[in-house]
């Protein structure tokens, strides 16, 4: 009888040994197979996602191209319709055909200039890059444009600011800010633009700021999407293609930056670039 209890105790563990071990092993099993489910899901679903952004920014392109191209077609076939007879009316016609194509330029420059960062069709030369004088000859090349919108551009650029990365990708992404900057200025009073750096411990900052109208908020979630416009026909009138802060942040990523904005309305914007600085 004493003997039957332990064969039946023994037994007992056994099984459950057994199955211990069993589960055990059908976790081993089926951990890599969940794993490869969950990255399956993933990979469906940010390929679904990298789909509708390619979609959501074909449909935008198109949009953009066709508005400023329906315009000029309108003009020309107007002057074709004999309005060219009429020299003050041709020569209104014949400048804005000439800013809507000066758009559709920038237009596809930009879109050119996204195509080829996200492609990475060729390898960048990273090189040091003194920021205080890259920065300075921009200004030199932008600062006749404000000029001529009434706003001065004042620096405040400290020494050995230095940062590692392409100098054409910095030029441009610095280019796109300063210029956002003049668009979004007051055009009622005299603006100021201003693009100062300095650097803490391991980082370069360099901050644009003006003190025009602003930015609420609510829009800042958005405003490095593409097309994403704050104010559409401010933007528009501007001549801006709706790229130009879409460029900043892939820029920023390729130069292993970050891009912060502070803003009110009314008061004027700041975006400010957080590079890695490099000792020289």
């Amino acid at each position: 009888m004493l003997h039957n209890r332990y064969f039946g105790i023994t037994m007992a563990i056994c099984v459950v040994c057994s199955g211990i071990f069993s589960l055990l092993i059908y976790n081993q099993i089926m951990k890599p197979v969940k794993r490869l489910q969950e990255q399956m899901v993933k990979t469906t679903e940010e390929n679904r996602k990298a789909e509708k952004i390619r979609s959501e920014f074909v449909a935008n392109v198109t949009h953009e191209l066709k508005t400023p191209l329906t315009s000029i077609a309108g003009f020309i076939e107007t002057l074709q319709d004999g309005a060219a007879e009429n020299p003050e009316i041709r020569n209104k016609f014949i400048d804005i055909i000439a800013i809507e194509t000066a758009r559709l330029e920038r237009l596809i420059e930009d879109v050119l200039v996204l195509s080829e960062i996200e492609n990475k069709k060729a390898p960048l030369d990273i090189v040091p890059i003194d920021t205080k004088e890259s920065l300075l000859n921009l200004i030199s090349t932008i600062e006749p444009i404000a000029n001529g919108k009434n706003i001065t551009i004042e620096t405040k650029l400290a020494d050995q600011c230095f940062i590692e990365g392409n100098v054409d990708r910095f030029i441009q992404m610095m280019m796109n800010l300063i210029e956002n900057a003049i668009k979004y200025s007051k055009e009622d009073q005299e603006g100021k633009v201003l693009v100062s750096s300095y650097p803490d411990k391991d980082k370069v900052y360099i901050e644009v700021s003006d003190n025009g109208i602003g930015i609420a908020e609510e829009h800042f979630g958005r405003l490095f999407e593409r097309f994403y416009r704050v104010d559409k026909s401010r933007t528009k009138k501007g001549g801006g293609t709706g790229l130009g802060l879409s460029i900043v942040k892939h820029i920023a990523f390729l130069l292993n930056a970050e891009v912060t904005i502070k803003s009110k309305l009314g008061e004027g914007t700041t975006f400010t670039v957080i590079f890695n600085r490099k000792e020289e």
